[in-house]
Order: C-alpha cells, then structure tokens, then sequence
C-alpha cells in the first residue's frame, strides 16, 4: 500500500513540472511585438504616432520632403498609419497645407483642435478608392471638405471657416461637399461657420452642405448635427440613397451672389441662382429628424425647395422649424416631390 502512494506522488510531481513548462512555453511565444520606427524618426523626443515626430509641425514653415523616404512629410505620415496601423495624432496649432488622403486604407488620424489651411479631401487614386478611414477629435480646415469614390469614412468634429489669412489659396471657404460614390460616411458633428461667392474659385461651389454626384449620388451618409452659420449660396443641397441627417440647423442662406456659378447635378438648369435653405432633389429613403431654419437675414427665395423623387421611397422630414418668416422668402414643392415634411413657422 505504501509502494502505490509513493508512485502516485512522483506522476502527480511529474505532471505538474511538465505542466509548468508548457505554461512557461506559452509565455514566451506570447510576445508584444513593437513597430521600429527608427528610419522615419527626425525628432525623437515625441512620441510614437506623434506628427512632430516625423517633421509635421503646427505654427512652423512647411517643409515638404522628408530626408530619409524621400516623400512628403504628410505622405510619409499618412503611410505610417496605413501600412503600420498607427493612430497619427495631431497636436494643436495652425498646418499651412492639404490634408489629401488619395486611394488609400485604414488611415486612421486624431486631432487636437488642430487647423488647416488647406482642403481635407478624401478622394480615389485612379481606380482605388479610400476606405475605412477614421478622422477623431476635433478638426478646423479653412478651406473645406471634400469626399469622392470613398468607402466607410468615420469623421468626429469638424468646423469649416473662412479666413483669407488662414485659408492657403486666401479665398473664402467651399463648405462640405459630399460627391459621388461616396458611400457610408458619418460625420457625428459638422459647422460651418460660413461658404463663399463672388469670384471664379467659387464655379463649382453650390452649398454650404452638397451631396450629390451625377449617376453615382451619395449613398449611406449620416450628419448627426449640422449647423450652418451662413452661406452664400444654398444650405443644403440633398440627393442620393438612405442619406440621413439628425438635426440640421441653418441660421443664415442665400446672403450671396450666383455669379460664375455653373448649374448643379440633378437639376434643371437656372433652378440653381434660386437660392434654398434646404434643397432635396432625387432623394430615395432619405430622413431628416429636425431641421431649423431662420429667416430674419436671409436672402434666398426658399426656405425648402421639395424637388421631384419616388414616392414609394419618400424622404420624411419629422420637424422642419421656420423661424422669423419671411413673406418674399417660400417653399416650393415640384408636383412629383416624395418629401413628407411636418412644417411650423414661429415668428
């Protein structure tokens, strides 16, 4: 009896070191492997994913090429990010340049109020699209935003003002433009503090928010908050499939001038120069939850201009809010509209 205890220690001694050294195995092929990024570093004193890191500095003279890729400094960040997978911060301040994120995958980018002077513009490169790309915090561009044959674009905050001192090419902004085949875009919180007129810069700049694209309309798109402070143009110009927003808030519409502006996707021509609040043309499962609308100094001719649709795809529109009515400034409803809208005027 004793014999067969004895035994049966040593098997159960032997199991458990046997056990122990598979663990200790397991451990060892477990291993945290960190990206070496030593030959795109020129200031080693920021941190990983950190634009200063790569040369891209606010408040500085740009300085285009990076020494060691032989590309941009921006390019080479913006590969970082793609082909690495790293969250590229940037820092508060003033970037006297584009932001051009052309073809590219899984760009992901944070910011800390930082401000453009130039364009944000996510757009195709030949035949590859941009895709999932993530713009997190809090963004300025001077310039305005741009969006073409791209694919599941998440974008946090984003304000678009105008500064002919800020704004790289010195003219006034060109507000959010939403183009075609761009799919499966929200943005949770868009302002736009104003959208410009009066010269040849502004001939393809209809609305302070344009999503539209002949035969390739914007599909997908969700705004949770837009505000407009004021445009010269058009508010909001709609078209396109399952597009969604929010709350829509337009304090200011149609305070500018048409000149040079050529006619817009989708319509008939002239019917561009009758300035709108709110434009919704060739929409299809389109909804708005609550849109604001004040009159007091506005010039355009509508407060909302209901265009044709389909009306077993109608677009509904739970709350439209007319503030400070107007008597020369309307709403004008095409015969075939599919727009269902619950109107109050509170003056």
């Amino acid at each position: 009896m004793k014999k067969y205890i004895i035994v049966m220690l040593i098997i159960t001694f032997v199991s458990c070191k046997s056990d122990k050294k598979t663990s200790d195995t397991d451990k060892e092929e477990v291993k945290e492997t960190v990206f070496d990024d030593s030959k795109y570093v020129l200031d080693a004193s920021f941190k990983i994913g950190d634009v200063r890191r790569y040369g891209v500095f606010p408040d500085s003279v740009y300085s285009f090429n990076h020494p060691y890729t032989k590309k941009g400094k921006l390019e080479t960040v913006l590969d970082l990010s793609e082909n690495h997978g790293i969250l590229m911060n940037f820092p508060k301040g003033y970037y006297k340049m584009n932001l051009f994120i052309k073809g590219r995958k899984n760009i992901k980018l944070n910011f800390e109020n930082a401000e453009f002077g130039g364009l944000i513009k996510i757009i195709e490169n030949d035949s590859i699209q941009s895709e999932n790309i993530k713009l997190k915090g809090d963004v300025v561009s001077y310039a305005g935003l741009f969006t073409r044959k791209s694919n599941n674009i998440n974008i946090n905050n984003i304000t678009i003002k105008s500064s002919l001192v800020k704004n790289i090419y010195k003219i006034r902004s060109k507000g959010c433009h939403i183009y075609a085949g761009s799919s499966n875009v929200t943005i949770n919180n868009l302002v736009i503090d104003d959208l410009g007129s009066g010269s040849e810069a502004f001939v393809y700049t209809h609305a302070a928010i344009a999503i539209d694209g002949w035969n390739n309309n914007p599909t997908d798109i969700t705004i949770k908050k837009a505000h407009i402070k004021s445009t010269d143009r058009h508010g909001v110009y709609l078209t396109g499939t399952d597009n969604y927003i929010e709350e829509l808030i337009i304090d200011k519409f149609g305070i500018g001038t048409s000149k040079f502006m050529v006619g817009m996707e989708d319509a008939a021509k002239g019917e561009e120069k009758e300035f709108a609040a709110v434009w919704i043309n060739k929409c299809y499962d389109c909804a708005f939850d609550k849109i604001t609308i004040n009159e007091k100094e506005s010039k355009g001719k509508y407060a909302a201009f209901f265009d044709v649709g389909d009306k077993t795809r109608p677009t509904l529109i739970d709350e439209m809010i007319i503030l400070n009515d107007s008597k020369s400034i309307g709403i004008k409803r095409d015969p075939n509209t599919a727009v269902e809208a619950t109107v109050a005027i509170k003056n």
